[in-house]
This record gives structure tokens, C-alpha cells and sequence, in this order.
């Protein structure tokens, strides 16, 4: 039995009526895999309500019955419901389903109309994992569907992939450099606004499926396949040699895929200290040169620009991306805060992967039922007043004789300060309002060290009776 107690008194009021409970509520109340058939008795019975049909859908998904709860869920949003408990269990759903593309756009949604800001943050950096599971799987799905991409021809015009350069050194020290040279060409070529770039990741996770090692990245059938399946126009695939312990050279071949031929080659050597001056002008030649592409003065001067100066930061750079790859994204984080150690700065991709890392680490560490609980926490479930409670919490509202329960609690209570209920009209959601909304109540008598009467205050006991399974209290 639970017992919650209430003063009243002249001007102050700190009580919840049968009136006022939940009078403020903005979400729908909480619900669990138990009352998945209550529910679906009332759906079919009112079945243009998709509030309870998003109550129906949270209970489905609560009963992991994921297909169910897709179906629902996507009616209701279909049928104009736009609320964030839609939105947010629709995204949950779909990544219980694996079906990433659309829980990133059901998250999206929720970005835009959730209440909760705490939710919000969480799904924000579920998105990236989010991202990268994505990749996953459409790489897996272009792999499926090799000979029918092979044979389609289609690529994105002025588009390119840069492939990481293959490692053709025992200086396993310096291995690094190739993920953090692809990376950085990568952002370099798309300073030029006449070229679509692919994204690192994505080419990663395509080279992942392919099972391929650093060493095969410089293979022809390599980059004609990858760029294949990535329909891109142009790829850019090399090798990084060490001549003697202080000097580096890169021979990169940039392939035209719908063709098969080489758009041209280019070779760049230069000391370890100076592997910036190299990759920027690799990266020049190959727009310039190879695909014919004019740079403005200010696109290359950004290209330029885009550098770090200490080569043992670069490296620890490297390393994080390699262990980002290889989903350690604890190594990763180490590894990246190592390079702003050695090099503090503004490297906007280093900031960029470090809070890609950040977030991979966190919403790995929380699941969707975990995201659902910080849902009913914070006010985006929980609270409102749109059905009857779950089937798992029985109130008793109607009071016994003598006057015990809640309606016989409260019927002394607002005696004196509030017109008398003609009718107990109990919100029948949680009275949980979350952290997200501010408690603007005040106890004078609390403040006051119980030194001060307040005029006509009342105390009284609102007793709740909860029903445990098979009887009791």
C-alpha cells in the first residue's frame, strides 16, 4: 500500500486533485507487454484513436513483437499522429528489426518534434552508430548484387572514392598513415565544389565486406570493383612506399570506372616531415591534371590549409580511424585524444571522428529498452491522460464503504479549498512528469523549519491501493 501526503491551506496549494492530476500532461502514459490485448480490444473498438494505437505499439515492442509494433506504429503516423512516443518507438522498433535506413528517419523525426531533451541527446548519438550500421549493410547488399551492379554501368557523374593507399614498407610504425592520408584526401577533394566525394566510412565498409587487407587496396581488379559497387565515376588507389627510414613516396593511379582505363597516374616523393606537401600535391594534380577540374584560388588555397604540422600526431590520427574501423572505439577515443596532446588544434575531421567516437561509446552502451525507460523518465512517455492505466497497476478509484480508497481519501481533503468533484475523474496515466519539466511547487511550512502555521492548513493521507497479481496489497 502506498500512502502520499498533502497540505492545503489559505493561498498555497500542494495536492493532486482528482481534477488536477496530470492537467499538464503532453505524453502518453506508460504501458507494458501485459496489456498488449487490452489494447487491442480498444483499438478495435475505437479505431481512429491512434493515441491508442501508439500505446499499442509501445506495448508490442515492449512484448518484442517488433513486426507488430512496426505495423502499428506506422499507422498511426499514417493516420496523423505525430507525437514523439510515435516517433522515438517507430526508431526503436526498426533498429530492433535491423532495419537501419529507417530508424535513422523515424530519429530524425523524433529530432524534430520529442519533448524530452535528454532523449533527444541520446538518439543523436544512436544516429551515428546508427550510420555506420547502415554502411554495413548496404556494402553486404552491393556485394549481394555484384553482377547486376557490374552489368548497370550507372555511376554519379564528377563523383570520386578515394581508396586508402596500400602499405608497402616494413616500417609497421607508419602503417597508420594510410588511413590518415585517405582521410585527409578525401576531405580535400571535396573542397573543390565540382566533385562529389564519398565519405571514408563508407568505402571502409565496403573494403571490410570485401575481406581485404591493406595490401590489396593497390590492386587494378580492386578499385574496379569497389568503384563499381559505389558507382562512382573516378577511383583513387595508390601505393605508400618508405625509401630509407626518412622518406616517403606515393605512385597513384586514378581509375575511370565506366571504362576500365586509367584516367592517369602520378607519383610524389617527399621526407617524412613533409608528407603534408606531398599528399597536397597529389591531391592538386589528380583535379587538375587527371580529371580536368579548374580550381579557384580559394579552393586551393584551402586544400593547402588543410594540414596538421606534427607527423607523431598524424600517426596517433591514423591509428584512431584504424581502430574506429575495427569497432574499438575505446582505442579509437585513446588514440585521438593522444593527437591533440601532441598537436593541439582545430583539425576539424580529428574533432569531427572524436565525437564520432564519443557517441559510438555511449550508444553502444544503451539499448533500446534502456532508451524506452529514459523515455518514461524524462517525460516523453509517462504522463498524460489518454486511457485507462496498465493492466499491471489496478487504482481503486471508487472508494469503500466508510469512506477508505482514493475517492473517499480525497473527498476530505478538498473540502474548504476546491469545488467538490462531481465525478472522480482520476488520470489514469503515470503522475510521473519527468526531469525535463520543471517543478515549480513550493513548501512555505518545509522553507520555514515548521516554525510557521499557514492559515487554515489541513494534513491529510491520500491513500492509493495497488492490486499485486493473484490478490493482496
Amino acid at each position: 500500500m502506498t500512502q502520499l501526503s498533502c497540505r492545503t491551506g489559505g493561498g498555497y496549494l500542494f495536492l493532486l486533485t482528482l481534477l488536477g492530476l496530470g492537467a499538464c500532461a503532453t505524453g502518453l502514459p506508460e504501458v507494458e507487454a501485459v496489456d498488449v490485448p487490452r489494447l487491442e480490444q480498444e483499438v478495435a473498438a475505437s479505431p481512429e484513436d491512434t493515441d491508442l494505437q501508439v500505446q499499442l505499439g509501445m506495448a508490442q515492442f515492449k512484448a518484442g513483437d517488433f513486426d507488430a509494433a512496426q505495423t502499428t506504429l506506422q499507422g498511426a503516423i499514417d493516420g496523423g499522429n505525430e507525437s514523439g512516443a510515435a516517433f522515438l518507438y517507430l526508431g526503436m522498433v526498426q533498429e530492433e528489426r535491423q532495419d537501419w535506413s529507417a530508424a535513422r528517419d523515424a530519429y530524425n523525426q523524433y529530432l524534430n518534434v520529442g519533448n524530452s531533451s535528454a532523449a533527444r541527446d541520446e538518439v543523436r548519438k544512436r544516429l551515428t552508430l546508427i550510420g555506420r550500421n547502415l554502411l554495413r549493410t548496404q556494402a553486404q547488399q552491393a556485394l549481394a548484387q555484384e553482377a547486376q551492379i557490374a552489368g548497370a554501368q550507372e555511376v554519379t557523374p564528377q563523383s570520386v572514392a578515394v581508396l586508402p593507399l596500400a602499405f608497402n614498407s616494413d616500417r609497421t610504425d607508419l602503417e597508420p598513415l594510410i588511413y590518415a592520408l585517405s582521410d585527409m584526401m578525401t576531405t580535400d577533394f571535396a573542397v573543390s565544389n565540382a566533385l562529389v566525394v564519398l565519405e571514408r566510412s563508407q568505402i571502409q565498409a565496403l573494403l571490410d565486406e570485401m575481406s581485404l587487407t591493406s595490401s590489396g587496396y593497390a590492386e587494378p581488379t580492386t578499385g574496379a570493383r569497389a568503384g563499381r559497387m559505389l558507382r562512382a565515376e573516378h577511383v583513387f588507389q595508390g601505393v605508400l612506399t618508405t625509401l630509407g627510414d626518412e622518406e616517403l613516396q606515393t605512385d597513384a593511379d586514378v581509375l575511370n570506372v565506366p571504362n576500365t582505363q586509367s584516367a592517369g597516374e602520378l607519383t610524389e616523393s617527399a621526407a617524412l616531415e613533409s608528407l603534408f606537401d606531398m599528399e597536397k600535391q597529389i591531391v592538386i594534380r589528380t583535379i587538375v591534371e587527371v580529371l580536368g577540374i579548374a580550381l579557384t584560388p580559394a579552393e586551393e588555397q584551402a586544400i593547402l590549409e588543410n594540414r596538421m604540422t606534427n607527423v607523431l600526431a598524424f600517426l596517433a590520427y591514423g591509428r584512431g580511424l584504424r581502430e574506429i574501423d575495427r569497432g574499438n572505439y575505446e582505442g579509437a577515443r585513446a588514440e585521438f585524444e593522444l593527437s591533440v596532446q601532441l598537436e593541439p588544434g582545430g583539425f576539424a575531421s580529428r574533432t569531427q571522428a572524436m565525437s564520432d567516437a564519443q557517441n559510438l561509446i555511449e550508444a553502444s552502451a544503451v539499448g533500446t529498452g534502456d532508451l524506452a525507460g529514459l523515455a518514461g523518465s524524462t517525460g516523453e512517455t509517462g504522463v498524460g491522460g489518454f486511457g485507462p492505466p496498465p493492466a499491471s497497476l489496478t487504482q481503486t478509484v471508487g472508494g469503500t464503504p466508510g469512506g477508505g480508497g482514493v475517492a473517499g481519501t480525497l473527498e476530505h481533503v478538498t473540502q474548504g479549498v476546491a469545488p467538490r468533484p462531481t465525478t472522480g475523474t482520476l488520470d489514469r496515466g503515470s503522475t510521473d512528469s519527468g526531469t525535463d519539466q520543471k517543478d515549480t511547487t513550493r513548501d512555505p511550512v518545509q522553507e520555514s523549519g515548521g516554525t510557521e502555521t499557514l492559515p487554515g492548513t489541513v494534513e491529510a493521507q491520500i491513500t492509493i491501493v495497488i492490486q499485486r497479481p493473484g490478490g493482496g496489497e
